[in-house]
Order: structure tokens, then C-alpha cells, then sequence
């Protein structure tokens, strides 16, 4: 039998952008639903990486919420990032925006935690979307357990395979503007400082690059990506290629000679902010990697989601504070997020396709990096 719930807004998806929308609600007075299908702690297949972004804007809705993650012990701070080019030339960037490595299980639940405690978000978790219907004057959400949610306001928050996003737009996976990567974690890797990320990159594996980010306790994220276009066209098995990636590169057979995988390698998708798409309409906004945020150079989500996630939940107010959830109104939301995100986004694109099509641009990267007079005007982009 169903049940039907009424809500101000629902937001669809606990993860980083959720819950941050969820965080950004919270002295909104308005009734909210945070949902998601699965049950908290729950793993999310990723690199671990949490930029700048992520803290600023974390730090921006509450410091205290930064000073929680500071004393979370299960990740490390990032101040440091090695690039190995083709196995030889060596590039160390020092990072000025407080960032960590820590795995997203641990991550995203600390984050859903302070959702749960701070928001006044009435949560329900193992409660997994079927389908959404676009009515005259709200939004109404059936659950596959029979719940149904009614909302003037639906955020989707709910990642690569957004419902949402499906049902509400036009929204097609578009190769051109998608990757593709695969991750492991291991144990007992050598020779890895904590507060440094490693990136590799061979010229036969463009478009993409391979990772290794450090996690305490001797543990490494591991993990190959790569554009979506170049994976079809050359038929690219992504768990063949991310061991032979390991085989070709000395450095990595080193650190790795003594680790153990932990479990499998598991693969993801990354829909690319590579080109604008409908991040809103009538009724409804989207965010993270369900609006297609995610940067394709590095691959990062999580602090576009974040960010997106904070946005959003400034325009759900702003939305009821007008009485205004038409699509028009709502577009001023996508204006707000690309006017922030879409030059970053934009210059990230240029680089990844103008790296892939023309591979000698990395020696000439290197070289530049390498000329103390080149160096400073560089860092300054950086």
C-alpha cells in the first residue's frame, strides 16, 4: 500500500552535493527530505581526492564543519602533487588550499553525519527512486517501496545515473563529454609520502592519466582514467590497461612490488563538464555529477558537487522566498553555478583535448616547467 509524504523540497541523493544542500537548507523553515538508496556508510567509487573547493566551501556554511573534518583521522592532508611524465620528467606542484585524501566511505558519511545532525532535514535512507512525475503545481517521486514523495522543489543529487536527471531532462551520455575510470585500494605500498598525490601519465594511454593517492596507514588509492571517446574507438578493457599501466612504469612496479589489493578493482563513469547541459526546469535543480560537473582533465566531483550543493540550496530558498518554481526563474540557478564553474571547466577542456591531440605538448609542459623563468609565470596559473 502506498504512503504518500508531503514535503517544501526534496533532496534526492545523500552523498557530498546532497548532504551540502541539505546543511545549506537548514535555517530555510522549510520542510525538507533528504533520501537516498542506499544505507550510510556506503562506498562510493572515486579517487579520494577532496580539493580546495570542497573545504572552502564547507568552511563558507560553517567552520565549525571544517574543524570536524580536521580532526577526522582517517585521511591525509594533501599539500603536495608528483607528475611523472612517461616514467622519466618530474613535476612537483605545492598546493596552497587546504586539501586531503580520504576514502569516500569515510568522507561522505562524516559529511551525511553532519547532515543528520545540523540540517532539519527528515532523512530516509535504503529508499531508492523509481520514478518522478512532473505534475501541474509540484513534483511527485515514487519510491520502490511505495513511498511517494510530493515537493514543490526536487534537487537531484544523485550522481552519474541520475533518475532525475533521466526523467526530468533530455539528458543523453554523450561520449565526447564522458570517461570512464577504474580504482583498487591497496595495503602495505612503499615509498609514498602522505601528504603527496602522485600522477602518471603515459603517451600511450592519452586521453587520461593514472593515480596514486595515499591514505593512512600504509593505504593507497590506485586507479586508471580516461576518456570515454578513446575507450570505445580503440575497445580499451580499463582493468587490462590499469595493470599494464603498473608493468610499463618502474616507479609504480616499485611501490606496489610488496601491496596487496584490498578487494577488486572496480570501474565508474565521469560525465565531463565539458559543454553546458540543462542543470535545471520547472520545479527542479541538479547538481554534482548528476548536472555533469565533473573536471575533464583531473577527473575531480567532489568539489563542484559541494559547491553545487550549497548553490542550490540558496536558490530553493530564493525560489520559495518568491513563490517562483517555474523554469524561467530556476535558470537564473544554472547562470549562478556556470558564471562560478564554466571558466575552470572551459580551460580544463582545452588543455585535455589539446594534450591527447597532440602529445608533444607534455615535453614541452615539462620543459617550461623545468625554466626557472617560465616556472614563476606558470605557478601563477596554477
Amino acid at each position: 500500500m502506498k504512503r504518500t509524504e508531503q514535503f517544501d523540497v526534496v533532496i534526492v541523493g545523500a552523498g557530498p552535493a546532497g548532504s551540502t544542500c541539505a546543511l545549506a537548507l537548514k535555517d530555510s523553515g522549510l520542510k525538507v527530505a533528504l533520501i537516498d538508496r542506499a544505507t550510510f556508510p556506503r562506498d562510493k567509487v572515486c579517487g579520494d581526492a577532496i580539493p580546495g573547493l570542497a573545504v572552502k566551501t564547507l568552511h563558507q556554511l560553517d567552520p565549525s564543519y571544517t574543524e570536524i573534518f580536521d580532526e577526522l583521522p582517517a585521511k591525509c592532508f594533501t599539500k603536495r602533487s608528483h607528475f611523472w611524465i612517461n616514467n622519466e620528467d618530474y613535476i612537483e606542484i605545492k598546493w596552497v588550499n587546504k586539501a586531503f585524501t580520504c576514502a569516500r566511505m569515510d568522507f561522505d558519511n562524516q559529511l551525511f553525519e553532519l547532515a543528520d545532525t545540523y540540517s532539519n532535514a527528515t532523512i530516509f535512507q535504503n529508499t531508492a527512486l523509481k520514478s518522478i512525475e512532473r505534475k501541474t503545481d509540484h513534483i511527485e517521486l515514487v519510491c520502490k517501496s511505495d513511498l511517494v514523495f510530493q515537493a514543490k522543489m526536487v534537487v537531484g543529487c544523485d550522481g552519474a545515473h541520475s533518475i532525475v536527471s533521466k526523467q526530468l531532462t533530455d539528458y543523453k551520455v554523450d561520449l565526447a563529454h564522458y570517461g570512464g575510470a577504474v580504482r583498487a585500494y591497496y595495503t602495505n605500498v612503499t615509498d609514498v609520502e602522505a601528504d603527496c598525490t602522485e600522477i602518471y601519465i603515459q603517451k600511450q594511454h592519452l586521453p587520461g592519466y593514472f593515480w596514486l593517492f595515499p591514505l593512512p596507514n600504509g593505504r593507497a588509492n590506485v586507479g586508471l582514467g580516461m576518456h570515454s571517446s578513446h575507450i570505445s574507438k580503440h575497445k580499451v578493457n580499463l582493468k587490462t590497461a590499469f595493470q599494464a599501466f603498473i608493468d610499463a612504469s618502474p616507479i609504480l612496479t616499485k611501490k606496489l612490488q610488496d601491496a596487496q589489493i584490498e578487494d577488486k578493482i572496480t570501474g565508474f563513469g565521469l560525465p565531463f563538464g565539458s559543454k553546458k547541459v540543462q542543470v535545471s526546469g520547472d520545479h527542479f535543480l541538479l547538481t554534482g555529477d548528476a548536472a555533469s560537473l565533473i573536471d575533464p582533465a583531473t577527473g575531480d566531483g567532489i568539489g563542484q558537487a559541494i559547491y553545487s550543493g550549497k548553490l542550490a540550496g540558496e536558490w530553493v530558498s530564493k525560489a520559495f522566498q518568491k513563490n517562483r518554481f517555474d523554469a524561467t526563474f530556476l535558470k537564473q540557478y544554472d547562470v549562478a553555478l556556470y558564471k562560478k564553474l564554466w571558466g575552470e571547466l572551459r580551460t580544463r577542456t582545452l588543455v585535455q583535448r589539446s594534450v591527447s591531440r597532440f602529445p608533444w605538448l607534455l615535453d614541452a609542459g615539462v620543459a617550461l616547467w623545468k625554466n626557472p623563468i617560465t616556472n614563476g609565470l606558470i605557478k601563477r596559473f596554477v
